[in-house]
């Protein structure tokens, strides 16, 4: 692999996209560009979000996918099977933790793309994020 000072300007943005594209850091990151809505905007529209998919008014995101990610996450944290057992004090909790704050995270970026659509007036139809 190539020196990261050595690849050119847009290969070094392109990666960095890649490594914080789902991460916090990169979800801070999309807060804090111009005309993106903040932090704060999102996570009031968040429970909205879910209202809009689980009424189909709000297509970027199917009712499927977001009850499947919402079941997986559910399942996993109350599941006694866990990758570090619950059992082991802080530590056990930690990959539950992880979880619900991947889950989080997806849906906070979500509510961005809501929030976008809503301030774009709604358009009548909005295609599915993959």
């Amino acid at each position: 692999m190539k020196k990261a000072a050595a690849l050119p300007v847009a290969e070094r943005r392109r990666l960095d996209r890649m490594s914080v594209g789902r991460s916090a850091w990169g979800l801070y990151r999309e807060t804090r560009r111009p005309g993106a809505p903040g932090l704060v905007r999102r996570l009031l529209a968040a429970p909205l979000l879910v209202a809009d998919v689980v009424l189909g008014r709000y297509r970027g995101l199917t009712r499927s996918r977001l009850f499947g990610f919402f079941l997986l996450t559910a399942v996993y944290v109350i599941s006694p099977i866990d990758a570090i057992p619950d059992f082991i004090p802080v530590i056990g909790w930690g990959d539950d933790t992880l979880v619900v704050l991947w889950f989080m995270n997806g849906l906070v970026r979500e509510s961005g793309r809501y929030v976008t659509w809503k301030r774009a007036g709604r358009p009548a139809l909005m295609p599915a994020q993959k």
